[in-house]
């Protein structure tokens, strides 16, 4: 993730969920580009804003912005189209929403902070990638969206059950993603990732692994060619999915299953392998992005990394990236560079790891193919797997 500047005198830093600058106090926000945390001018007369550089064009603060400041979405108001029998003003993220948490519970609305914090995060990451990433009003049939609802009491930690709710399982279901608002609740998310004895459970995790699921749809799915190679990189995803969930919350994983998987949930069904999978290349794009945002050059045990091969990575969110030519051998051993050094530095504050995982060759393999799925260039995989292998 990038970080922003003010244009005041101070030149403040803005981070993407900056809202106000804290230096000239003007507004800040993001527009349906979708790129940039920039101040914006009010309008005393209109309540409107505007960018300085642009003093014609106005603009309105989301909806969701305004009334909760879940967001800091601006909307352009020559270019935004309502949505028929819909008055709500809402910016591009917020406009994949379907539903979102009771408000009428004001302790609700913290915790839907906290999911639009992530799930902007995740959608900006998608937006510089080349796949494609609409909305339900954009396209009915394959677009986009997402649910945040719970079935339990936020008072006692989504513990006891509310009645007459029924019971809501964060997933995927054809496009639409549902996340069950305690996720966002971090007793609840601690106490179930230590019930379900797992290393590492993040809100940003599940929006990551249930896109996860979308873009396999997307990318690989629909098309009998890429779908048949995917098989031979991550199993034959026709088997039963229930009976592959039993089995695995029956009996556990594999013994040694860290030698070919991410996790020990990917071992479950190649449909979760692929999830976690993509998960793990969203979470090494995006640190990586920001490492360099921070000009940390991976440097370790006093191998210094060339400034030369840092800029050969095309990190995401740099419009290089839209270039095949970067290596996804160039990135991973970046990132197992740098994953050296946040563990230690968590571990200098007495944290667990911030990347407790083992990146093993026939991980490495499948993070290589969901790679070469994202640029469209399944084709060529194994001859840029060779490539690779002789950099």
């Amino acid at each position: 993730m990038k970080t922003f500047q003010c244009n005041c005198k101070d030149k403040l830093i803005l981070f993407f969920e900056s809202s106000h600058c804290l230096s000239c106090g003007r507004t800040l926000g993001i527009d349906d580009d979708f790129d940039q945390v920039e101040p914006y001018e009010l309008d005393q007369s209109t309540g409107l804003f505007y960018k300085a550089a642009y003093p014609k064009i106005h603009y309105q603060k989301c909806d969701n912005n305004a009334k909760y400041q879940v967001c800091n979405g601006m909307v352009n108001l020559s270019t935004f189209v309502p949505v028929e029998g819909d008055d709500d003003i809402l910016c591009f993220a917020c406009r994949f929403n379907i539903t979102v948490p009771d408000l009428n519970i004001k302790e609700h609305i913290p915790l839907w902070q906290k999911m639009e914090n992530a799930k902007r995060r995740a959608l900006y990451t998608l937006k510089v990638l080349p796949v494609p990433l609409r909305n339900t009003t954009q396209d009915p049939e394959n677009g986009l969206s997402f649910d945040f609802i719970t079935d339990r009491d936020v008072n006692d930690h989504f513990t006891s059950q509310l009645p007459h709710q029924d019971v809501v399982f964060t997933g995927h279901d054809c496009g639409h993603i549902t996340i069950n608002l305690a996720e966002a609740d971090d007793v609840a998310r601690s106490q179930t990732q230590l019930a379900m004895g797992e290393n590492y459970r993040t809100l940003l995790g599940h929006f990551r692994h249930e896109l996860g699921h979308y873009y396999f749809d997307q990318l690989i799915a629909n098309s009998p060619t890429k779908h048949a190679l995917c098989k031979t990189y991550f199993g034959d995803d026709e088997l039963d999915y229930q009976a592959a969930l039993q089995h695995h919350y029956e009996n556990g994983s594999p013994a040694n299953w860290s030698q070919t998987f991410i996790s020990s949930y990917a071992t479950m069904h190649p449909y979760e392998d692929w999830a976690e999978t993509w998960a793990h290349y969203m979470h090494i794009i995006d640190t990586l992005e920001t490492a360099k945002n921070f000009e940390i050059n991976g440097s370790i045990s006093g191998v210094e990394v060339e400034e030369s091969d840092t800029e050969k990575l095309c990190l995401p969110q740099g419009r290089q990236y839209f270039s095949s030519q970067t290596s996804i051998t160039e990135i991973l051993e970046e990132w197992m560079r740098l994953s050296v050094i946040l563990n230690s530095l968590n571990r200098s504050m007495g944290l667990a790891d911030a990347y407790p995982f083992v990146l093993t060759d026939a991980v490495r393999t499948k993070l290589s193919f969901i790679h070469h799925a994202i640029h469209n260039h399944l084709n060529l995989l194994p001859a840029l797997e060779s490539q690779d292998q002789s950099n």
